[in-house]
């Protein structure tokens, strides 16, 4: 089922004031409509304190960044020799970014996910940060077909992919509806 934007943060205020549980929620939609959410809606959404929530954050940049320029060179030069040193570095970063950005607790907005489906990276390790007061939402490029979450919906078949299914519950995923 397609939502209103308004009913989507309505519906993410009511559950981030739960303290406990899982706390990992999806919002899925085209990428023009998920930058229209972000831009109109989340940029203007409140957690319970009347405080604004953090920016979302661009996790490719996030994660490259933290490889900085010389060991990035590197890892794209061995890449064809060695992918599962570069899958395993990557897996490293996105755990320590996780790490720190949840800290003590908080939502933190990720959108802009490619590398992960790119190198087929784990993706249980939101599960696994979202607990209790640490909370995620991630803005997904995708929609519903059938059962299925395909994501990249947008691109050629060759290049979309399924979101493991189980990996956020349905009643914290919504779709943009649109327009």
């Amino acid at each position: 089922m397609r939502n209103t934007d308004a009913y989507i943060t309505s519906q993410l205020r009511e559950k981030l004031q739960m303290p406990m549980g899982r706390h990992l929620y999806g919002v899925l939609g085209t990428y023009q409509r998920l930058r229209e959410f972000e831009e109109r809606d989340l940029a203007n959404a409140r957690d319970a304190a009347g405080q604004p929530h953090r920016p979302p954050v661009n996790l490719n940049r996030a994660l490259l960044e933290r490889i900085g320029d010389e060991d990035l060179s590197r890892m794209v030069a061995q890449e064809a020799r060695r992918p599962q040193a570069t899958v395993r570095r990557l897996a490293q970063e996105l755990q320590r970014f996780l790490d720190e950005a949840l800290g003590d607790g908080g939502l933190l907005i990720l959108k802009q996910l490619e590398i992960l489906f790119a190198y087929a990276l784990d993706l249980s390790v939101f599960r696994i940060h979202a607990t209790d007061r640490r909370q995620i939402l991630l803005l997904l490029p995708g929609t519903r077909v059938g059962g299925r979450i395909i994501l990249f919906h947008e691109a050629e078949e060759r290049f979309q992919r399924t979101l493991p299914e189980g990996l956020i519950v349905e009643n914290h995923l919504w779709e943009l509806s649109d327009g």
